[in-house]
């Protein structure tokens, strides 16, 4: 017979640039804010014992609030959402098992829920997403989506496939009052046929493969971070958690030309620190932990080959030979191709309109408007993605 269990339900808010369009008004994101507060107010009206934590999720993905039964607390976190670049679903997921995740090393026998509200025009790795869909179904992490618009083909749609393979519930919406009242109708809770007992105190960790699966890439700074850190450099303000100065003792570069943050907690380090962090790892050579909060995190490929000429002794650094940083020419997209590109400038995350000239970087492939290109040589006088000198003609 099935039975109702205690719910714990992230629900992940699509705040990508798509989002601010008015073709369902006053706008997608205002719809899809009404919506989550739907599904809120009638989730703890139907359960107060259950408890809701908001995540939004574009170019950067941002933990609104924690777990929480207080529906006007939840509403009013909502205001705290950020408009930025793609939506990346594969991220967002991941960013929401390792909270769960986290739950349930605390205290096992709840339903664990995520719920979706998204317009579809969202970038995923299908491989990556594979693999997070699998880590879902091996917890018992129901995922629910609710889609504003209707999907361009039914055989291709991959958001009601998560749903389907999670065991969730999946439903699109063509017109703002279906889409709002969606929120009271995904609100109901699951009905379990089995005891549930997830909890992870008791057993091994998780295997290195489903570890570095759901790893979370190190967050870039905002351009207003940028500005304060342009303003404000040298007094300390931020300064990497790992080697706890302002310049990074490999690299030599400045805090504002190399830092980066944990998606989750915030902390600031350097992008050469946190590889020679995941150097040290017993996960995977582009692997750790955050120092501060213990969310895993990954670095890239171009992170790990900065540190191969770099010797580890107990917690020194210690830098063998020269070092070389790493140039990048960055050439002009033809003004044809400029409507074909799939991703938002590197620098503001605003899309590309043709209205002014548009940037690639050679060596990471990130996007940027002629101004803001300008503005990145004249601060940074490097990609502000990866991190390698501009080369300009």
């Amino acid at each position: 017979m099935a039975n109702l269990k205690i719910e714990d339900t992230i629900l992940l808010l699509d705040t990508s640039r798509s989002m601010i369009k008015k073709d369902f008004k006053p706008s997608r994101i205002s719809i899809a804010l009404q919506t989550a507060k739907n599904f809120v107010q009638y989730k703890i009206m139907i359960d107060p014992k259950d408890r809701i934590s908001i995540i939004s999720f574009g170019d950067i993905t941002k933990k609104l609030t924690v777990y929480s039964q207080d529906d006007e607390f939840l509403k009013n976190s909502l205001k705290g959402f950020y408009i930025s670049g793609k939506g990346n679903i594969s991220q967002a997921i991941s960013f929401s098992l390792q909270n769960i995740v986290q739950e349930m090393r605390k205290i096992g026998g709840k339903v664990q829920r995520i719920f979706i509200i998204t317009d579809n025009k969202i970038y995923k790795n299908v491989e990556k997403l594979e693999k997070i869909i699998e880590i879902s179904k091996g917890l018992g992490v129901f995922i629910d989506i609710c889609q504003i618009g209707k999907p361009k083909t039914d055989d291709n749609n991959f958001l009601k496939k998560i749903a389907n393979l999670t065991n969730g519930e999946y439903g699109y919406f063509t017109n703002p009052k279906a889409i709002i009242n969606a929120g009271k109708e995904f609100a109901s809770k699951k009905a379990v046929k089995t005891t549930i007992d997830y909890a992870l105190s008791s057993r091994k960790e998780m295997s290195p493969p489903l570890v570095s699966d759901i790893a979370l890439p190190l967050r870039r700074p905002t351009v207003m971070e940028l500005h304060l850190m342009m303003n404000k450099r040298g007094k300390g303000e931020d300064k990497c958690q790992i080697c706890h100065s302002i310049k990074a003792p490999i690299t030599g570069k400045d805090f504002y030309s190399e830092g980066r943050y944990c998606p989750n907690c915030d902390r600031a380090m350097h992008l050469s620190c946190a590889a020679m962090w995941a150097k040290k790892s017993e996960v995977k050579p582009n692997v750790f932990r955050c120092p501060s909060c213990y969310f895993l995190l990954e670095v890239s490929e171009s992170a790990v080959k900065l540190v191969e000429g770099v010797d580890l002794k107990s917690n020194e650094i210690k830098v063998i030979g020269e070092i070389k940083i790493k140039s990048a020419e960055i050439i002009e997209i033809l003004e044809n191709d400029i409507n074909q590109i799939n991703a938002s400038c590197s620098y503001c995350h605003n899309i590309f309109l043709g209205e002014v000239k548009v940037y690639k970087c050679q060596n990471c492939e990130s996007y940027y408007h002629e101004p803001c290109l300008q503005k990145m040589v004249k601060e940074l006088k490097a990609c502000r993605f990866c991190g390698a000198e501009i080369v300009l003609d």
